[in-house]
């Protein structure tokens, strides 16, 4: 999680994988070429690979036209595949057998099927992006042909690496835990709500998607911390996730438009209860002066509640969305006239733990729908469900925070 990266580049996944016929064929295909241009020695033209060498080079052929299928079909913004070919021990986040990823790579470049761009240390990596043959067949194919390989991990650990020399916020880093029978349920949880929702028809704009998997994410506040799971906690991997709010109608679940459900002001309201006060009526993120402001006051108070410290600056996200010459102390002093009872939990680093409390709701939610046979597509502090199911899903959301003690209304946007 510490890769140099560019906006224009698409993050290469190791457990995407070619799965429907087109893409199957281009496997085959390119996967024999390169076992071709590989072999080395005078027979080795007419010498048969080993078979375990045949399956590692077809995973990770598969693995690249899946990838570059991805994005040259889905994300035209992206120009490059970035893909990191440092080779380090193997953790349990990573798939196995991509050793050869280089040597494949280089193969098939020297085929004319992709360009690739060198590497720039600690600017970012090597990229490439398909062309010629490789090109043409994968656009003229589709996402829906993009499946995952198994094994991919489903709970992940990660810690606060704290910042560099200028105060800037280091990545975080991946922590390879020991399974316990705690990290066995997170995880069977997560496997059950996959495997339902994989067994449903999720498109966009009429098109069928590529395959994707939940992923529970946990956080540790220092690298050095006992291995727990009760930080952050939020689910992601869901390519619904970073929709554009315009594109949501165009989501469409076992073929019915999308009923979009929010827990109201949730993350005040977790707030509330944790210093065990009862929060005024109406929306809670509607400040005096800032009505026409709600966004930015929304993402002002969960920086306040994430910080370490006294908010004096706004990051950059918040200030854009709030009228010109707001600082920091202004909004905390606007957010906390309205709710005096959080004042003493701003600047404390409380966001992880309500975040962790909304995610179990969250899952308990997911569970509950899928157990009754309906597809939830979860959102951090919401879920899309088809809208004949809206209402049931709704009660479902109010049951699940009320078994842990709240009391939070449910909205329909």
């Amino acid at each position: 999680m510490d890769d140099p990266f560019s906006s224009s580049d698409h993050w290469f996944d190791p457990w995407a994988t070619a799965q429907g016929p087109s893409l199957k064929a281009v496997t085959q295909s390119i996967t024999k070429q390169v076992l071709q241009a590989t072999a080395k020695g005078p027979q080795a033209r007419i010498r048969q690979p080993k078979q375990e060498q045949v399956e590692r080079v077809t995973n990770i052929v598969s693995c690249l036209v899946a990838n570059l299928a991805v994005m040259h079909h889905g994300h035209p913004e992206h120009r490059r595949l970035a893909i990191p070919l440092r080779h380090d021990t193997l953790s349990r986040y990573d798939r196995k057998g991509f050793g050869h990823l280089p040597h494949v790579l280089d193969a098939m470049a020297t085929m004319g099927l992709v360009v690739k761009h060198a590497a720039h240390i600690k600017k970012r990596r090597t990229g490439i992006e398909a062309t010629g043959k490789l090109l043409e067949a994968l656009l003229s194919g589709t996402v829906a042909e993009v499946g995952r390989a198994e094994g991919e991990e489903a709970v992940w650990l990660t810690a606060r690496m704290g910042r560099d020399g200028r105060g800037h916020k280091l990545p975080f880093m991946l922590m390879n835990y020991e399974d316990t029978p705690e990290t066995c349920s997170l995880r069977g949880e997560m496997e059950e709500i996959n495997a339902f929702l994989a067994t449903q028809r999720i498109e966009l704009q009429g098109e069928p998607q590529a395959g994707f998997k939940l992923t529970r994410r946990f956080t540790l506040r220092h690298i050095g911390d006992p291995h727990t799971f009760r930080l952050h906690g939020r689910l992601y991997g869901g390519f619904w996730e970073s929709l554009p709010k315009r594109l949501r109608d165009d989501l469409r679940i076992n073929g019915e438009p999308i009923a979009d459900l929010d827990f109201a002001s949730m993350f005040p309201r977790l707030a509330y209860a944790l210093v065990r006060a009862e929060p005024p009526e109406g929306d809670l993120y509607a400040i005096p002066g800032l009505e026409e402001h709600r966004a930015g006051v929304k993402a002002g108070f969960a920086a306040m509640l994430s910080s370490s410290n006294e908010m004096t600056r706004l990051p950059s996200s918040v200030k854009d969305a709030l009228p010109v010459g707001w600082t920091g102390r202004r909004l905390a002093e606007a957010i906390g006239k309205k709710h005096p009872a959080l004042v003493r939990l701003f600047g404390k680093d409380i966001a992880m733990d309500l975040m962790f409390t909304e995610s179990t709701i969250l899952v308990a939610v997911l569970l509950r729908l899928a157990r009754m046979g309906i597809a939830a597509l979860p959102m951090h502090d919401g879920i899309m469900v088809q809208c004949n199911h809206g209402e049931t899903a709704a009660e479902a959301m109010k049951i699940a925070a009320h078994q842990i003690g709240l009391t939070i209304p449910v909205i329909h946007k």
